[in-house]
């Protein structure tokens, strides 16, 4: 069972915190995952209002978060100890997921199958202050439905649209993509993207999805003959 590590607010309404934390850990393993979350765990002898004991929490934290396979943060707030969190999965290359509704399993990061979801940990740095054209780039897990949620969906090549040009390069946003495997076309803003994908995350989905490989290949034996 895939255990998730689940970041949320303590300090402030610590009661009402605490009972969100044990609501999004219900949650959570009802889909079938094992939800982890600091809060409901260490907060029964370490008083996050006494600083020798939240420093022991956040240490605790920390340990637990290493063994975990994902970091979910539950919420739009980032509290100076989520941060935290976020830093230490991000120098461990634990995966980590924002969820922005965490009270609705629809914006859960699943996959529908065993290849993991795509993150910002996957894309190149400064790959998403680059220019998009015909590159291949990872889409955001949350753009796509739960029933079409997995990684072979997140990968698109941006064909055209002034958002390719980035920051300043047009009136628009707007990204135009074509996908490898089934020849999808849509049009996506680009904030909705997480940038260009690493090498390694490509290579891990043409080993994953042999169709991925392929689609690839097609799409770029097509532009030869076009420009031809």
């Amino acid at each position: 069972m895939k255990m998730v590590y689940l970041a949320s607010p303590l300090r402030g309404d610590y009661e009402r915190n605490i009972k969100k934390a044990v609501e999004y850990s219900r949650l959570v393993s009802e889909c079938g995952l094992l939800p982890l979350a600091p809060h409901i765990i260490f907060s029964q002898w370490c008083n996050d209002t006494v600083p020798e004991q939240r420093e022991q929490g956040l240490k605790l934290g920390l340990a637990l978060l290493e063994k975990c396979d994902e970091m979910w943060v539950m919420g739009k707030e980032i509290s100076q100890g989520m941060q935290g969190e976020i830093d230490f999965a991000r120098e461990h290359s634990i995966r980590t997921y924002f969820v922005p509704y965490p009270s609705l399993q629809e914006y859960y990061p699943i996959s529908t199958d065993e290849v993991p979801l795509l993150d910002g940990q996957d894309c190149r740095e400064g790959g998403r202050e680059e220019n998009y054209m015909d590159r291949l780039v990872v889409l955001k897990f949350e753009s796509l439905k739960p029933e079409y949620r997995n990684a072979s969906n997140q990968l698109w090549i941006a064909t055209h649209g002034p958002g390719c040009e980035g920051k300043g390069g047009s009136f628009s946003d707007t990204v135009h993509l074509y996908h490898p495997i089934d020849r999808d076309c849509m049009a996506v803003s680009r904030t909705e993207l997480l940038g260009i994908p690493k090498e390694e995350t490509v290579e891990l989905l043409k080993n994953a999805y042999p169709d991925f490989a392929r689609g690839i290949a097609d799409y770029g034996q097509e532009e030869e003959e076009l420009c031809q």
